[in-house]
């Protein structure tokens, strides 16, 4: 990838959301570059389902905010796999369960 390439890319995301081509100056580079046509032409279409999208409401999916902080790494993630859980909660329902036995057991004096 290009220096202009790299250079191109706000101002072309600027155009798409416009729903205008490209200024003159890119758009030299931009005919000739296959790369950030298609990179015009993949936000166009996301600008466009975007305003599309605008005056509707849906309720987001159930398990949003989990795949949200899925995603994250440092201290906000949570794990991504749920096995780590599992595992803590299976070894703790075992203590658990020895320390009822321990305290049932039968005693002999």
């Amino acid at each position: 990838m290009s220096l202009v390439c790299e250079a191109t890319v706000p101002l072309l995301a600027n155009a798409a959301v416009e729903g205008a081509s490209p200024a003159r100056l890119l758009q030299f580079h931009v005919d000739r570059c296959l790369r950030c046509q298609a990179r015009h032409a993949a936000m166009s279409k996301t600008a466009r389902e975007m305003r599309a999208m605008a005056g509707r409401a849906e309720p987001a999916p159930v398990d949003l905010e989990w795949r949200v902080m899925s995603s994250l790494e440092g201290e906000l993630a949570i794990p991504r796999s749920w096995r780590r859980p599992l595992a803590v909660a299976a070894a703790l329902v075992s203590m658990a369960a020895a320390v009822i036995i321990w305290k049932m057991r039968p005693r002999t004096s």
